[in-house]
């Protein structure tokens, strides 16, 4: 059924930024699928473990440092990446924040932290990413956003400036879209709702207790399961300048 899907990662190249919960579901998914799999992330000794354990088969796996806060060390990843392996076909960003902290207690500092890593960050990399692939005529990207964006409710103890950096995100995917698409060039957000992920780790007990009350099943997605949405959306060659929930029935309200 998904044959066509698998068979457009054939021989390409893709980027992914950020190796948490997610980012790392879509590396172990793709890996051996691809040609050439360029994975960034801000810490080295994790890069380092990921290029050690990984089974990449036929994919030629990359491992670069990157901050995604810094304009100029994400054009250089990406000067790097095209003299290197060529423009890339796929862009995954998986980088983000959680701010758990009362309103009333973020400061500017933290609010900048999140805005930085959230939202600036994606735009730096997608900035990057398409200035190769409009010279290509090709090119997906997709961004991880979440259904906080746009579903902040009672039982959560996500702060504010998260729920900005993401509807955000949503926003700023729709009207990419109509830029980039003369180009060939597609951007999508997919915006699960609460995920097995170290964020969920931070969450205390009520708030798991929450997940249980609102969801079809009583549990929160499985980063799997948002990684297959994810590659999917990428692939399929139909979405362009949307934000596609996954929320297992989280955010209807209630």
């Amino acid at each position: 059924m998904f044959t066509r899907i698998a068979q457009r990662y054939q021989n390409s190249t893709v980027v992914v930024i950020g190796i948490g919960g997610i980012g790392a579901q879509l590396i172990q998914m793709l890996a051996g699928q691809v040609a050439h799999l360029v994975v960034a992330d801000h810490d080295p000794t994790r890069l380092g473990q990921l290029a050690a354990s990984l089974k990449t088969g036929p994919t030629h796996l990359f491992t670069r440092p990157i901050d995604v806060r810094e304009a100029a060390a994400v054009s250089e990843l990406f000067a790097w990446i095209d003299s290197s392996v060529g423009t890339p076909d796929y862009l995954f960003y998986a980088v983000g924040v959680l701010n758990l902290e009362p309103f009333a207690e973020t400061t500017p500092d933290l609010w900048n932290r999140a805005v930085d890593i959230n939202l600036n960050g994606a735009f730096y990399c997608t900035r990057a990413a398409a200035d190769l692939m409009r010279t290509a005529g090709r090119g997906s990207i997709l961004l991880i956003g979440s259904i906080a964006g746009t579903k902040a409710r009672s039982g959560s103890r996500v702060n504010p400036v998260y729920n900005a950096t993401k509807a955000a995100l949503a926003s700023f995917v729709n009207s990419a879209a109509m830029s980039l698409r003369t180009h060939g060039v597609r951007i999508n957000c997919i915006s699960p709702g609460p995920t097995a992920t170290p964020m969920m780790d931070l969450q205390p007990p009520e708030v798991l207790e929450a997940v249980s009350q609102i969801t079809l099943d009583g549990r929160l997605n499985q980063p799997a399961e948002v990684a297959e949405l994810a590659i999917f959306v990428a692939a399929h060659g139909r979405f362009t300048g949307e934000d596609l929930g996954m929320g297992g029935g989280a955010g209807l309200g209630g």
